[in-house]
Formats: structure tokens, sequence, C-alpha cells
């Protein structure tokens, strides 16, 4: 018996549909990341104002990049009106905040940096003011709560709410730099040196949570169940690259 024509049946069928490789599997795009750019003009944020002086300690951190002025502040500049603030790279400015009836208690922050990406978190507990840069504590001092603050007065990243009538701008002593993280939280989060996260998750002592994970033109997102939104005036999305 031959087998032939079996053969040259195959063959000719190999040719009608020929075999393709298969493609191979797309790697899924990496996930772009975004922060917030402040001109030092005239952009800044805005959201619901924070009774700090309801919890027994708390901390305010943030990440910015090449950053100089107000990173945030609550409250209007000049007593008897207490207000805290946090500036890095800010000629004649401080961090600190006030107490009673604008009892001041501040140092400067200046980082021997000036160009990447710094973490700064300012922590409140047991009547003790703390500072830390990039992990590191660069300031410790006994200060009372601060307090009590103007409950009209909203919460300012970027700048600091006007104090004088004179002034044509909502906001004055802007900050200028990136953002790319904000979180308030009513415990210490840090009470020794420590290598700060790449990325902040709320949780139950998250007050606020700015991840800028959803940028929109006009609102900045709280991530926390408080749905403190921040309402963004003039800064610029920008798409951040790895270092």
């Amino acid at each position: 018996m031959k087998y032939y024509p079996i053969f040259i049946a195959i063959f000719l069928l190999s040719l009608a549909s020929p075999l393709t490789a298969a493609e191979p599997e797309k790697a899924p795009e990496a996930k772009k990341t975004q922060g917030l750019q402040f001109d030092g003009k005239g952009s800044y944020v805005t959201f619901p104002h924070i009774k700090l002086e309801d919890y027994g300690e708390f901390t305010i951190e943030a990440w910015v990049k090449d950053w100089s002025g107000r990173i945030c502040c609550q409250g209007k500049q000049g007593d008897p009106e207490n207000s805290i603030w946090i500036s890095l790279r800010a000629k004649h400015h401080s961090t600190g905040w006030e107490s009673e009836n604008g009892m001041n208690h501040s140092v400067p922050v200046d980082p021997n940096s000036i160009e990447g990406w710094d973490h700064f978190a300012m922590v409140y507990s047991e009547l003790q003011q703390t500072f830390y840069l990039n992990g590191k504590q660069i300031n410790q001092t006994s200060a009372p709560a601060p307090g009590p603050f103007d409950e009209s007065r909203l919460f300012f990243i970027g700048a600091q709410e006007k104090w004088e009538d004179s002034q044509t701008k909502p906001a004055a002593l802007f900050g200028k730099g990136v953002m790319k993280l904000f979180r308030i939280s009513k415990v210490a989060r840090y009470d020794k040196e420590f290598e700060p996260a790449d990325q902040f998750k709320s949780d139950a002592e998250t007050v606020v949570l700015f991840d800028f994970a959803k940028p929109d033109k006009e609102l900045l997102y709280d991530a926390s169940p408080n749905k403190n939104n921040g309402t963004i005036y003039d800064a610029r999305w920008v798409e951040l690259m790895p270092d």
C-alpha cells in the first residue's frame, strides 16, 4: 500500500493554512504617577478646616520636590489669631504653630539640599513639637498644643490665607515646587528616625489623605473616608518621572 497521496495532501494543506507563531503577551502599562506643580506666584489648594486642637496628637506630612516657600498653612498671620504652618527653604519664614493668643513656637527649616524630593513631617505629641526631614529628626522642643483656631479658616496647601485687606489675592506666601503626597493624621506617626514611605494609605487615624491618584482640573480628592476634598487654584498637573 502506497501512502504518497496522503503525504501530498498533508503537505498541500500546510501550504494553504500556514501555522502562525503566537504573539507575545503585552506587558501591562505602568501606572502613571501624577503630582501638582505650584508656581510660587498664585497657585494653591484649599480644603475644609481641620480642628487640630481636638486631637491629643497629630502628624502633618508631605512629599515635595524642589520646594521653596509654604507647604501648608491654616490660619491668618498676625496676633491674636493662631495659625499652623510648614515652610521649606523660605527666607525669613519658619515652620511651627501658635498657641493661646498668638504665642509662637517655630523654627526655620532650610535643608542643605536644593533639588530633589523631600519628605517633611510635623508631629505633636505629649507637649512636644518634633520635625523630621527625610526621616531625620531636625528639631524637637517642648510646646503646648496649637490653637485654638478660627473655624472659618480653610486649610491651604502651597500658600497662606491673606491677612491684609490691601492684598489683592486670596492667598500669599506662595510655595513653589511639585507635591505628590499630603497627609494629616490624628496620631503621632513617628517618634524616632525612620525611612519615609513612598506611598501613604488611609487608616482609622487618617484625617486627610491626598495621594494625587485621580487628576482633576478643579478638585484634589481626599482618599480617606472623610472626603475633605480640596479645590485647586492654578496649580498644574504634571507626570512624575522616575528618579
